[in-house]
């Protein structure tokens, strides 16, 4: 059995997020505050405050990937060997892409509401859109391949992904490690620049395999550096 840890963490803030706006995969960079948030994140993780760190991946869109570069220069790691992957992407959001969540619920209140309520895991947004579901497939196969057969037993690797990845990580670790008290499936904010750590086991041949949250959405790093923290 490999046995390894993935630090997640959340991009920094970019312009959509402070406007309402559903990213999804289009592909908005940091703003200033997404920027100081990135650096007080790569700070902390520098300073060893999240454990050790042997490598940096990444959701290849340009506000995660930003993000993981200034993590790697603060962690003195060549900005060469972050590697970005497709599969850590945020859901695709088909035709509500681009809109305010305002005038999603203005514009396509059936389309809008059907995928707010989150009761059925099949369903895509039109306009090329993922289902949970395909979210589901494409980010938890990533890092059950990651932990079978990339990276070694005992390593400890930074993600830095998505609000909605990560929240679909946190879900298969619910179905290993159920969490106490609240048992609702999808739970809270994921806030920009978060920390959280999962540890993933699994064989090599991917049959057996085990996820445990071991921390969610700490964003202690960002209170303490007086930097604002936004979901």
């Amino acid at each position: 059995m490999s046995e390894v840890e993935f630090v997640l963490l959340r991009h920094g803030k970019t312009r959509w997020n402070r406007e309402g706006i559903i990213q999804g995969q289009e592909d908005a960079e940091l703003d200033g505050d997404g920027v100081t948030q990135a650096k007080a994140l790569g700070a902390a993780l520098a300073g060893g405050r999240f454990g050790t760190i042997d490598a940096v991946a990444s959701s290849d869109l340009s506000r995660a990937s930003e993000t993981a570069y200034r993590v790697a220069d603060a962690l003195n790691m060549p900005v060469s060997t972050v590697t970005l992957h497709e599969e850590l992407r945020e859901r695709h959001m088909g035709v509500l892409q681009g809109v305010s969540r305002r005038d999603a619920d203005a514009l396509m209140p059936e389309i809008w509401r059907t995928f707010r309520r989150g009761s059925d895991d099949d369903y895509a947004v039109p306009g090329g859109g993922e289902s949970y579901n395909d979210h589901w497939d494409r980010a938890v196969g990533w890092m059950e391949h990651a932990a079978a057969k990339v990276y070694p037993h005992g390593a400890r690797v930074a993600v830095v992904t998505h609000g909605g990845t990560l929240h679909v990580l946190k879900d298969r670790c619910d179905v290993d490690d159920p969490p106490r008290g609240d048992a609702r499936r999808r739970r809270g904010v994921v806030h920009n620049c978060s920390v959280g750590v999962i540890r993933i086991c699994v064989d090599a041949s991917g049959d057996r395999r085990g996820w445990r949250c071991i921390a969610w959405g700490d964003t202690s790093h960002l209170d303490e550096a007086d930097v604002v923290s936004l979901p």
